[in-house]
């Protein structure tokens, strides 16, 4: 593999993975490449999982914006009904997984697995995406636990896994979708993915057996120094929702009720913020770029900074404005981008 290595992180973030989607779009049109040729690793969490696994796929980016700009109300079906026996998601998912599935199968095949994807790509690009085994099978010892799964296009141990499986599974997002294979969304613990990526290019172990992974020496990572990486990471984009002015801590002194209403922001903004503390401890500015959007910045449209925006935004004008704004937010950063990638 050729020096400087060039990574793509894609963060969780439900339909607006849209906005990461655009960027990458933006990125095509001013190289004139696809985003495999640009990248040599490329990691996605949740939605960014979909996003990675798409592409390992072979579908192009465009198909994947279609995806949130044309089917968020199909993938993300609002019933009535459902909302009625199921009050506040109490007793079910948010939303059935039924639409999701048939429709990524229709995209990439209910048959094409990671050494299709290898086939496709060789380890000229990498994929890698992460899950999390919410009941794995348990060696002798082992204390019960969750138990941490990374995808990775380059290793002989994943080759037959189904790219639907592993779609479905980084993006079985708790209280939004069903578990999948009794697995749940990466999101959870990488919602930014940048160490799920970290680890694997700074990783010089070669594995204990032979045939393990296709990298050269049998190796289960990359090896490189920081000065080899330029790590590109896209968020999703905020609301600045996880964000609690001082007044409204007044003495702190929470219960169970108000520790609720933040528990989504500390399950998946701690763990960006604190993946974005440790990148920037790694990587200096020359190896690590972070690319996302504030969406109730002033610049920001209209129907984005005074309506309220779901993490599972279905809304065709919210949608649309996000596509708009990811577009000029490329404008404004294409140069240093590009200067950041080395091209």
């Amino acid at each position: 593999m050729k020096k400087p290595i060039r990574v793509l992180t894609i963060d969780g973030g439900g339909t607006r993975g849209l906005f990461p989607a655009t960027i990458l779009r933006q990125l095509e049109a001013e190289m004139g490449k696809p985003v495999t040729e640009l990248f040599d690793v490329i990691v996605g969490s949740a939605t960014g999982g979909i996003i990675t696994v798409a592409l390992s796929a072979g579908m192009t980016i465009p198909d994947i914006m279609d995806i949130y700009l044309k089917q968020a109300d199909y993938i993300l079906p609002r019933s009535f009904w459902r909302r009625l026996w199921n009050p506040l998601n109490l007793f079910a998912p948010k939303f059935p997984s039924k639409n999701l599935k048939q429709l990524l199968e229709e995209k990439m095949g209910k048959e094409m697995t990671l050494a299709d994807a290898r086939q496709r790509f060789g380890t000229d690009t990498i994929f890698l995406c992460g899950t999390l085994d919410m009941s794995p099978e348990l060696g002798e010892g082992e204390v019960p636990a969750f138990k941490v799964v990374i995808y990775n296009s380059a290793m002989v141990t994943y080759e037959n896994e189904k790219l639907i499986d592993l779609a479905m599974r980084t993006s079985a997002a708790p209280i939004n979708l069903p578990l999948y294979q009794h697995y749940s969304e990466s999101g959870t613990y990488a919602n930014d993915p940048t160490l799920i990526a970290l680890s694997f290019l700074m990783n010089g172990q070669k594995a204990d057996r032979e045939g393990v992974s296709y990298l050269e020496d049998n190796r289960l990572g990359l090896g490189l120094a920081p000065e080899d990486i330029r790590f590109l990471s896209l968020g999703c984009g905020t609301d600045g929702g996880s964000y609690t002015e001082r007044k409204k801590i007044g003495k702190g002194n929470w219960g169970m009720i108000k520790w609720m209403s933040k528990l989504i922001h500390l399950v998946i903004e701690t763990n960006m913020v604190a993946s974005q503390y440790y990148m920037h401890q790694f990587l200096n500015e020359q190896q690590y770029m972070r690319l996302t959007a504030y969406y109730k910045a002033d610049d920001a449209p209209a129907i984005l900074k005074n309506k309220k925006l779901a993490i599972d935004v279905t809304d065709s004008e919210q949608l649309n404005a996000i596509k708009a704004y990811a577009e000029q937010i490329f404008e404004r950063e294409k140069e240093r981008l590009i200067g950041f990638l080395g091209w």
